[in-house]
């Protein structure tokens, strides 16, 4: 395990590299989660690159830029810039003479890892998805949500809705939430993204990996409809559910094994 500095256009981007084993070209690139729940899940994610770099993968984890120990701060963080930040990397890892790329992405960075692969089609041949988020405008609800919550316990805070907040986003005001100071060009693109699983067509892979809360929970409706249109259009997907916590807005830092152990099954055949 290395840590490295990525040159980047807006500045040096921080990770964490483990070199690949035995020559081989195949690297595993993660796009994190959003805010707090990048930090919630870093122990996860380092277990999980550990493991994969035991299968001989190289693995490479990036603080985007204005996250971690990356260049900018978050206020200055754009939907622009991180896919920049993302073509970056992947000229970095090219550098190494690593040309088979996964990028694995873990909630809004699931979402992050896919848009940039159907607007960038051949610099990714799979996609690896942990809990994905797969419609902006609803994930940027749900985290306004805690602005909004915030306010109700108390009253000396003016009392929001979310519908109000997202105006003010939309007219470019930047707002403060749980902590974190949102650049409208971040979160505006963010809220209009809609996939369209025909822009994944160029992937030879896409594997999205769920956590639900017990054997009889139901899962992601929209986890399972993007599996059926991958599959209805021939691209080569796996959808698998595990049960175990919810590691990315837990309290306390958890680990979800069996994600764990179904990640690293569901890589064991890439050729």
């Amino acid at each position: 395990m290395l840590p490295v500095f990525i040159d980047s256009s807006c500045g040096r981007l921080f990770g964490v590299y483990w070199p690949a084993a035995n020559d081989c070209n195949k690297v595993v690139l993660h796009i994190p989660a959003f805010a707090e729940e990048m930090n919630k899940s870093r122990h996860m994610v380092a277990l999980q690159a550990k493991v994969l770099n035991e299968l001989g993968y190289a693995v490479l984890i990036i603080d985007l830029f204005g996250t971690g120990d990356s260049a900018g701060d978050f206020s200055e963080a754009t939907w622009a810039i991180w896919h920049q930040n993302i073509s970056d990397a992947l000229a970095w890892l090219q550098g190494l003479h690593l040309q088979s790329v996964m990028l694995w992405g873990l909630r809004a960075g699931a979402l992050l890892a896919m848009d940039f692969a159907s607007k960038n089609p051949g610099q990714v041949e799979r996609i690896l998805a942990w809990q994905p988020v797969l419609n902006g405008d609803l994930f940027v609800t749900q985290f306004l949500r805690l602005r909004v919550a915030a306010a109700m316990m108390n009253s000396a805070l003016p009392q929001e809705k979310t519908s109000d907040l997202k105006k003010q986003i939309k007219d470019n005001q930047a707002l403060e939430v749980a902590g974190y100071l949102l650049n409208p060009e971040l979160i505006n693109p963010l809220m209009t993204i809609k996939l369209d699983p025909m822009s994944l067509k160029q992937l030879r892979d896409v594997t999205i990996l769920e956590v639900i809360s017990g054997e009889n929970a139901q899962p992601v409706f929209a986890n399972q409809q993007l599996f059926d249109e991958l599959e209805s259009i021939g691209i080569e997907s796996n959808y698998v559910k595990v049960v175990g916590e919810s590691f990315w807005n837990s309290q306390e830092i958890v680990t979800a094994p069996e994600l764990l152990d179904a990640t690293q099954e569901s890589l064991r055949n890439w050729q």
